[in-house]
């Protein structure tokens, strides 16, 4: 079947409401017979399946309560599946909204061009041959065209397009980015972080959820020179990446005061995990008071709320609609609602149990405990050890003893 209908060398598959025809995976594969998206001509991971179920979930809301025209822009779109999929699943009339998709390689525009033909949206998309910063740059300015909302998804780090989206967005737009250059975001290498994103900061036991902070600090000190400053509606670490879905908008006082107000120091002890999260004030010599051991700066990073929670409540309405999406994108959109009663990080119990020499109790004992005591506390999604709590310490090493 896939033979008859895709390019030689590729393979059908099935997305979502999509049929994509995408590089057969055993003609890339390595002699140890492992296989990397990166090898192939064309661009395409299976593993953020995940992330593209969101993706067209949020454009269904977006699109649903949406004023006026605005198109949407995928300018890394490589196969066009995730261009595609919107078309057809995010509820787009034809001729409503169009959708650009570009790819700086050729053969990606090829294929592009194909997989529209094959799920019959060619009114809806237009493809372009080109550069993702010269493509946005192109759209918004040189053709006035209202950019709605751009994605950002590029294989490694989305640093260098970040300039470009937030100043070809419209006003009251969204950008979504994703990051699969977790281990610098999360501070494995320092001299890269600082380099790449303006940060300096260390590893800390509950480095993902750090990194969503570091990759939004990033963003809206790019925002400011442009005189705007951004919303976070959803923001997430799962598996290899990160991924931020913001709305900007104009201003240059309400930018400056979202760099005072939201851009800060987390103080974190590497060892146990205790943290500090706040403005600049020094805490300098403080030592941790859980293990005794040395706080380390991480600066600066995003310190107000990632998520709009009754945003979140209403995507997962939206979510709910549409079965074909993965159990495990729903499952995602309902853990990030639940964490996103609290703007703080995860305590790792394994590594607080170490510091004070107990076994590690159960998680949902301890948070029974602290529910009790009337603080707010969840699990934490992106750590199997992990809780989410506006307690203080003293409180949670005493539900863990109890």
């Amino acid at each position: 079947m896939s033979e008859m209908v895709c390019p030689n060398g590729f393979i059908l598959a099935v997305e979502g409401l999509a049929k994509i025809c995408i590089p057969d995976p055993d003609l890339y594969r390595r002699e140890n017979g492992s296989y990397e998206p990166s090898w192939a001509p064309v661009f395409y991971n299976p593993r953020m399946v995940g992330n593209r179920d969101i993706c067209v979930a949020f454009l269904k809301k977006e699109l649903l309560e949406s004023s006026g025209e605005a198109a949407i822009l995928d300018p890394l779109a490589a196969t066009g599946v995730r261009g595609i999929r919107i078309a057809l699943e995010a509820d787009i009339q034809k001729g409503s909204t169009t959708i650009y998709m570009g790819d700086i390689s050729p053969d990606a525009v090829e294929v592009m061009k194909h997989n529209i033909k094959l799920n019959d949206v060619e009114g809806n998309i237009a493809v372009v041959h080109a550069d993702a910063n010269e493509l946005i740059y192109q759209l918004a300015r040189r053709s006035g065209i209202a950019l709605g909302y751009i994605d950002i998804d590029p294989f490694g780090s989305p640093a260098p397009f970040i300039h470009a989206a937030l100043g070809g967005v419209k006003r009251y737009g969204v950008v979504a980015v994703t990051a699969t250059d977790l281990a610098v975001l999360e501070g494995r290498y320092r001299s890269k972080l600082f380099r790449r994103y303006g940060v300096a900061g260390v590893k800390a036991v509950q480095s993902k959820d750090i990194a969503l902070r570091t990759l939004l600090s990033f963003v809206m000190r790019v925002a400011a020179i442009y005189d705007r400053y951004i919303e976070p509606i959803l923001s997430y670490a799962v598996n290899h990446y990160v991924r931020i879905y913001i709305r900007v908008y104009r201003g240059g006082s309400k930018a400056s005061e979202t760099l005072h107000n939201c851009l800060g120091s987390i103080w974190c002890c590497t060892r146990c995990g205790y943290y500090i999260q706040q403005g600049d004030s020094s805490v300098d010599n403080v030592g941790c008071p859980v293990c005794g051991g040395r706080l380390e700066r991480i600066h600066p990073v995003w310190i107000c709320p990632i998520a709009n929670r009754e945003y979140l409540e209403k995507l997962i309405e939206v979510a709910s609609e549409m079965p074909w999406l993965q159990k495990s994108s729903r499952a995602l959109l309902e853990s990030l609602y639940r964490t996103s009663a609290v703007n703080e990080l995860t305590i790792r119990l394994t590594h607080i149990a170490r510091a004070i020499k107990i076994s590690t109790p159960p998680i949902n004992t301890v948070i029974s405990c602290l529910l009790q005591k009337g603080f707010i506390a969840v699990r934490s999604y992106t750590y199997s050890d992990g809780i989410i709590t506006n307690a203080p310490i003293n409180d949670v090493v005493e539900c863990m003893k109890v």
